[in-house]
């Protein structure tokens, strides 16, 4: 099962975002996203970003994650 995870993003090009999720960089589209800026926490699924969080909200969602032994990938899986 794949889910949107939390993510930083580290810069914003034109209506592209690039965030960073275990030392990798992805590019997702900021379509659903106002007005982004470098540092916001995004929820990503796949190559869109679908809201933004807080950094409070996303520690806790990653560390659930990673107390039930899961992993989270980018990928499509079509």
């Amino acid at each position: 099962m794949c889910l949107a995870v939390p993510m930083e993003l580290t810069r914003v090009e034109n209506e592209w975002g690039y965030i960073e999720h275990d030392g990798h960089e992805h590019r997702v589209s900021l379509a659903l996203i106002d007005k982004p800026k470098t540092g916001d926490w995004l929820l990503a699924h796949g190559d869109l970003a679908v809201s933004r969080i807080d950094s409070h909200e996303a520690d806790t969602i990653l560390e659930l994650i990673k107390t039930n032994g899961g992993h989270c990938h980018l990928h499509n899986h079509a």
